[in-house]
């Protein structure tokens, strides 16, 4: 998923915590954030899907897409895992069969991940100076960024005001910052009484050489699409105001960048050195889930999805590819939703695991090169926030794409 899910809820200069991380909080602030009820005004309608945006619109629109739905049977089927000594010839005989039977009709998601950790697994090694991703992110719009940033510049001068007058009394200053906080907090879980999705494309350029510059690059072109026609035309009736900054990001930073806020002893240059033998690697990510800042609010099982989703991102080994796999086809709650289409046009298969108070987490993989293609969050089957993976490999310079 790569760092910017719940900065892309709530506006950039909030700089709670820097971009990339706001870009990896995934279960716990998104939960958090999606927990608040719609508005009685927006409950009322029916809520179609417009969240997925057809590639190549952009110049004549965009255009809105489905919700992923489950077909076929979801019966079971029976794979044979490889060990490291299985030949080549079997291995590909195994994935291809697999294959073959996703294409008859859905498979289990523990069977689909177990192919996909064959496939992963005869992956050439490979490496470069930069670890390169496209993303194109569908976000739900929250709050009007402008009014937003206005109202919470507001409590922060009141509080600062009141402070001053209230340095000698610490019962009262304390009762103060609880009372801004809490309005603060009611402000970020906030809901536009209309539905509104953004969609961005930002380029990451994650240098693997301790102390060298990375870059970071956001499209200006963010575009704005509503949920129905009802909910552009409320959109108006307010004002028609401005849901989404356009002005592009360019920022190179040398800062050592940690691979996610669950996992703050990960780093892009370390990951290649975790392990690649299933067990091992469940070792692994059992010890980190419990150094993990977030365990205390965190389930184990949307710790790995999340944490696998991290891994998938970045230039992990396949070998390591291949056991995360394992490790996952090995942990209950996952289901296959089959083969669908991600927002970018390309096919692949759906799993999806259950998150808090409705919130369900949905991955889509490759099934010929076991890449991740989409990621995304939906709260009682509406889309939420979607991010496709468009491209990612190695670059050997600054501002290259890889091919």
């Amino acid at each position: 998923m790569t760092d910017r899910l719940f900065a892309q809820l709530k506006p950039m200069e909030l700089d709670e915590m820097t971009e990339e991380a706001h870009r990896r909080r995934r279960a716990a602030d998104l939960a958090a954030a999606f927990r608040t009820p719609r508005s009685a005004h927006s409950s009322r309608r029916r809520i179609p899907a417009p969240f997925l945006l057809v590639a190549g619109t952009a110049a004549a629109g965009v255009a809105a897409a489905a919700v992923i739905v489950v077909t076929g049977s979801g019966t079971a089927l029976p794979i044979a895992t490889t060990s490291p000594t299985t030949s080549p010839t079997t291995a590909s005989t195994t994935a291809s069969t697999a294959r073959t039977a996703i294409a008859a009709e859905p498979v289990d998601a523990r069977t689909f991940l177990l192919a996909a950790a064959v496939t992963a697994v005869r992956a050439p090694a490979t490496s470069g100076r930069y670890w390169y991703v496209r993303e194109r992110t569908f976000a739900k719009v929250h709050v009007v960024p402008g009014d937003y940033m206005a109202q919470i510049k507001a409590l922060l001068a009141e509080q600062q005001r009141k402070e001053k007058e209230l340095k000698d009394k610490p019962d009262e200053l304390a009762a103060l910052r609880k009372e801004i906080t809490g309005k603060i907090t009611e402000l970020k879980q906030s809901e536009l009484p209309y539905l509104a999705f953004t969609t961005d494309t930002q380029d990451t350029w994650r240098a693997m050489k301790p102390g060298a510059a990375s870059r970071f690059v956001r499209d200006p072109d963010v575009s704005v699409t509503f949920g129905s026609p009802q909910d552009e035309a409320d959109w108006k009736a307010a004002g028609s105001p401005a849901l989404a900054e356009k002005r592009p990001t360019t920022r190179d930073d040398s800062s050592e960048r940690i691979l996610s806020i669950d996992n703050p002893t990960l780093t892009i240059q370390n990951i290649a050195r975790l392990p690649t033998d299933e067990n091992a690697l469940r070792r692994r990510l059992d010890a980190l889930f419990k150094q993990s800042p977030n365990s205390a609010r965190l389930d184990r099982g949307v710790y790995l999805w999340q944490t696998g989703v991290d891994l998938m991102t970045a230039p992990i080994t396949p070998g390591t590819r291949s056991a995360l796999f394992k490790v996952l086809a090995g942990q209950d709650g996952i289901t296959s939703r089959g083969r669908v289409t991600d927002a970018v046009g390309r096919t692949g298969v759906a799993l999806s695991t259950a998150g808090y108070d409705g919130v369900e987490f949905r991955m889509i993989i490759n099934e010929d090169t076991a890449e991740l293609l989409q990621y995304e969050v939906v709260e009682k089957g509406q889309p939420l926030l979607r991010v496709a993976l468009e491209r990612m490999g190695w670059a050997n310079r600054l501002g290259d794409v890889p091919a």
